[in-house]
């Protein structure tokens, strides 16, 4: 009997502990702008992603999504602490009503209707508000949607009302994107699959850059490798998350520099770096050159969100192979206004930023 006891704990338990893969996540934010969205859909892996509303493109890239199987979310502008002439069309703002809100967050789900779940886009400020959250939140409950929390602020109160209205929730744990270059998406990569080995799974979010685009093509097999199994978001919305550790980074004030004397008018010198002047008796005096203030150097602990620079990125790296737009998507070339948005409203004053592990914006 205890023979039997010990051939079924090596065979049965190790099977059943083995039951549960360890899974990750990966949206894709802001699709329906840039012309690496099709290319990003057409991988052949389970992405998700997150398609903004009211953009050029957002109506067939979500349709051709769902018919290569990938999940579609409404990737939703919020209002955020700053920068919000940068959130697009439809945002939810602190000002509306809650009707306001639930028509907001109707009109743009139709624009979205393959949608199954919703993050925010921006919305420092705005998923930091509860009475904001509580009727974002009943609008979810009501369409039977869920929400992936962004995470752009410590104060986030998504948590709190997702679970009063019973709506199935999770926050991100990675950007993989904030700094393009090939090293630097590849350490955040890394750090994906080690805090879903740690936890049992992960969420990241990433952007459609032509460098992410090449980066995942590359290297999303090596998840399979890593015993790490790629799903949509929805499959992990009933798994723990890693937690979010706050940190007391906060950047230190630039100290204002005290007037300086009056001097005569200095005159460059050729030969050297240091600034001449002529001094009283004729002779020329070196002045010390008037140093930068100190660079505020950002930790390890401290996440710098990206800042989604909408309706127009910087131009994209057209010089990559197959980033010709889709021949049934007229992208017409940005005008002046749109290379540069001008804010009508009168600015919202920005205040000191809280000792919280994200930057907001």
């Amino acid at each position: 009997m205890r023979l039997l006891i010990c051939f079924l704990s090596m065979v049965v338990m190790p099977s059943f502990a083995q039951s549960t893969p360890v899974q990750v996540a990966i949206i894709i934010d802001d699709i329906g702008y840039q012309k690496a969205d099709p290319h990003l859909i057409k991988l052949p892996y389970s992405l998700t992603f997150a398609v903004m509303p009211f953009t050029p493109n957002g109506a067939e890239m979500a349709e051709l999504a769902k018919l290569r199987g990938k999940e579609v979310m409404l990737h939703m502008p919020m209002e955020a602490v700053a920068l919000n002439h940068l959130l697009g069309k439809g945002a939810l703002r602190q000002s509306m009503s809650k009707v306001q809100v639930e028509q907001a967050l109707n009109q743009a789900l139709s624009q979205v209707p393959q949608a199954v779940g919703v993050n925010n886009h921006m919305g420092s400020l705005y998923t930091s508000l509860p009475d904001q959250m509580d009727w974002t939140m009943q609008v979810m409950a009501a369409r039977g949607l869920y929400f992936i929390d962004s995470k752009t602020t410590g104060h986030s109160q998504v948590e709190k009302y997702s679970k009063l209205h019973q709506v199935k929730s999770r926050s991100r744990d990675v950007f993989l994107d904030n700094d393009k270059s090939y090293k630097a998406i590849d350490k955040q990569f890394k750090q994906l699959i080690s805090i879903a080995k740690q936890h049992g799974s992960a969420i990241a979010i990433g952007h459609p850059y032509p460098e992410t685009y090449q980066y995942l093509r590359k290297n999303l097999q090596r998840l399979q490798r890593e015993g790490v199994q790629l799903v949509p978001a929805s499959h992990l919305l009933g798994l723990p998350g890693a937690p979010h550790v706050v940190t007391n980074y906060q950047p230190k004030p630039v100290q204002p520099k005290a007037p300086r004397k009056t001097q005569p008018v200095p005159a460059k010198n050729t030969t050297s770096g240091s600034t001449a002047a002529s001094a009283p008796d004729g002779k020329s005096s070196t002045l010390p050159t008037q140093q930068e203030a100190p660079v505020q150097v950002l930790t390890a602990e401290t996440e710098v969100l990206p800042l989604e620079l909408l309706p127009w990125r910087l131009p994209l790296r057209v010089d990559l192979p197959g980033f010709a737009a889709p021949s049934s998507v007229n992208l017409l070339p940005p005008t002046l206004p749109d290379l540069f948005p001008v804010e009508h409203q009168q600015a919202t004053p920005i205040g000191p930023l809280p000792a919280v592990g994200v930057l907001q914006y």
